[in-house]
């Protein structure tokens, strides 16, 4: 009486569209297709994904699949998967392998973690697609973060710009596959996906306010814990908390290898400490208890309570045996132990402050474990797990107290075409195509004489550089056609040599000109460029220029067009970032200046999706400005996914 939702189809691939024109016959809106045999297999079925999606478009029915595990909501049974037992929680799931719900689910009970909400099994995203998946879990008041494993996008800017507004109410974290060449191969012949490059699909998905999880025991311990974990307030930083030295010791060098600042606490937090926990304790940061919690556990609460209170203190690390020591040492602590798990849980309400804990004993059935995990403290038996989760914790909350001052990835507008064919832009229509969007070139002059090139010379009253403008000319250096530190003396010399080498090298050029700049100034060299990224869209480069790009490889990216404070924290990312600020005897170069310069590269690229390359590779930071030397843009005739 009340219709249906949702079909199933698990029928083989070639019924499945008129199945499809069936289900919209009967008025069922979406269904979820199972079968195999479509694009991830390659030529071979490529006709019947093409069949597929005119069924979808004739139909309007909404398809998951083909190629899907299925669907799964815990909270409300609907169960298209077959999968049982899954616990309820606050974890919702989007994959593409139907393999990696089990291991999840499998993962989440050996982590006695918090359970799951709800699945969605992509497969091909023939139709449904990851963007739509989680701006709709996100909005569940059910789900308390999305996790996703994913091998390639349909839309990599569409999935950017959701997951940016998801991530702005749920966590979002993610592994990914596909990020080897071999595996993308497999991911193509898996699902059907294009990966895309591992370095620019890391950057900007981090940019997007996804956290990254490099290994597949990390998914569900890391989801687990932000979904009931406060993240670490900006400007707070984390006091471990240890009933020994050794966990005390690895957690603070784990913490300090993520860039994870340890809270320096007050001397009247200490002094409290010292009182509390007495002599042989340890009260500065790293907090070692000293074996003052072995005979009474109730001490972690007094310790915590102390450090909490401090304002230094974004989150408590309790790291070591808490939990087991009616199993370590006497089972008449326990009762002492559960009070004291019911004490930490009204801690950490009323100071506002998360808890972490770590313990030996995570994996064991202990019942103050579980109250805590109740109440939405995570119980981890593994440091450098815990010391993840941290991280995970530390950047959530930088996030959210800058979400207002990001971009939200959407595209503007596209600004008239560019003039000129597919292929490298001219010089001068490229250096004025920089300048007219406010990007600082420094000086420059088209000369078409050798007379024009004489007084541009002088007029600079300092050594120039020249270089011919010819449609023909790609490799200028190669034919004779730049020439360096030439001065009103020699320019005309040097305009006559660089024209009659060209005409030489190649006959018939048509020889437009010759662009003069000055000799760029000593300086910092630094890498600038952007690219229209095949999954992600318009990308700004960004690290070491010059000699050095191939050297250090120091070179990461952000989606275009991005906001100011995101360009400070791309230049932060890169090992260039250290010689900004006088490292030895460089000039001091204007930071907020650099992060403007990127910012406008970025605003060029994104209304620009003609724009296949644009380079600007070495740029000149110094004391007096940023200045590229040369400007490359290479215009392209595919414009799908820039602005799709």
């Amino acid at each position: 009486p009340y219709g249906i939702d949702v079909a199933l189809i698990a029928l083989p691939g070639t019924a499945v569209p008129d199945s499809l024109r069936q289900c919209a016959a009967a008025g069922i809106a979406g269904a979820v297709v199972l079968a195999n045999g479509f694009k991830e297999t390659g030529d071979s079925g490529a006709d019947l994904d093409a069949a597929l999606a005119d069924a979808i478009a004739e139909t309007g029915v909404r398809v998951i699949g083909p190629n899907t595990s299925g669907i799964l909501n815990v909270s409300t049974g609907a169960n298209l998967v077959g999968l049982h037992d899954v616990p309820k929680g606050p974890i919702s799931v989007i994959t593409q392998s139907g393999n990696m719900l089990l291991s999840l689910v499998n993962d989440n009970r050996a982590l006695r973690g918090p359970g799951f909400h709800a699945y969605v099994g992509l497969g091909n995203q023939a139709d449904v697609r990851y963007d739509e998946c989680v701006t709709e879990l996100a909005r569940h008041r059910s789900t308390g973060a999305v996790a996703i494993h994913s091998e390639g996008f349909a839309d990599g800017r569409a999935f950017l710009i959701a997951a940016a507004r998801a991530a702005a109410d749920k966590p979002v974290v993610m592994l990914r596959g596909g990020r080897s060449e071999i595996g993308q191969r497999t991911a193509l012949s898996h699902t059907g996906s294009i990966a895309g490059s591992d370095a620019v699909a890391t950057a900007v998905l981090r940019q997007a306010g996804v956290e990254l999880v490099d290994r597949s025991d990390e998914l569900a311990v890391v989801a687990g814990a932000l979904a009931t974990t406060a993240p670490i307030a900006p400007g707070r930083k984390v006091a471990i908390l240890s009933d020994g030295g050794g966990h005390a010791t690895l957690a603070a060098d784990a913490l300090t290898a993520r860039g994870i600042e340890l809270a320096q606490i007050s001397d009247q937090t200490q002094q409290v400490l010292r009182e509390l926990l007495g002599g042989p304790a340890s009260v500065v940061n790293p907090v070692d208890v000293a074996g003052a919690t072995d005979a009474d556990p109730t001490v972690f609460a007094e310790a915590v309570d102390a450090l909490m209170s401090d304002p230094a203190v974004g989150l408590v690390l309790i790291v070591g045996l808490f939990g087991g020591y009616h199993l370590r040492f006497d089972a008449s602590l326990k009762d002492a132990e559960d009070d004291t798990a019911d004490s930490l849980l009204e801690l950490t309400a009323s100071h506002g402050v998360p808890l972490l804990v770590q313990s030996c004993y995570a994996d064991d059935t202990v019942p103050n474990h579980d109250r805590l995990r109740a109440g939405g403290v995570a119980v981890i038996s593994s440091i450098d797990h815990a010391v993840r989760v941290v991280a995970a914790l530390d950047r959530r909350g930088h996030r959210l107290a800058t979400a207002s001052q990001r971009s939200p990835l959407a595209l503007p507008a596209p600004a008239p075409r560019a003039a000129g064919a597919a292929g490298i832009l001219d010089e001068p229509t490229a250096r004025a195509l920089v300048e007219n969007a406010g990007v600082d070139i420094g000086e420059w002059t088209l000369a078409r004489t050798v007379d024009e090139v004489v007084a541009a010379v002088t007029g600079y009253r300092r050594p120039c550089a020249l270089k011919i403008v010819s449609p023909q000319v790609v490799h200028k250096s190669d034919v004779g056609g730049v020439r360096l530190n030439v001065v009103s003396s020699t320019a005309a010399q040097n305009a006559q040599a660089i024209i009659d080498s060209v005409t030489e090298k190649v006959p018939g050029a048509a020889i437009d000109g010759i662009v003069v700049t000055p000799m760029a100034e000593k300086g910092i060299e630094l890498l600038v460029g952007a690219t229209h990224d095949p999954i992600f869209g318009p990308v700004v480069a960004f690290g070491s220029g010059g000699v050095m790009v191939e050297a250090l490889r120091d070179v990461t990216f952000r989606a275009a067009p991005f906001t100011e404070i995101e360009a400070h924290e791309i230049i932060d990312e890169t090992i260039a970032s250290r010689m900004l600020d006088g490292y030895r005897h460089l000039p001091v170069i204007d930071r907020t200046a650099l992060a403007r310069f990127l910012v406008r590269v970025g605003d060029i690229v994104a209304a620009h999706p003609e724009i296949g390359e644009l380079d600007l590779n070495p740029v000149i930071a110094s004391d007096t400005g940023i200045v590229p030397v040369d400007v490359r843009i290479v215009l392209s005739d595919n414009l799908s996914g820039a602005h799709a």
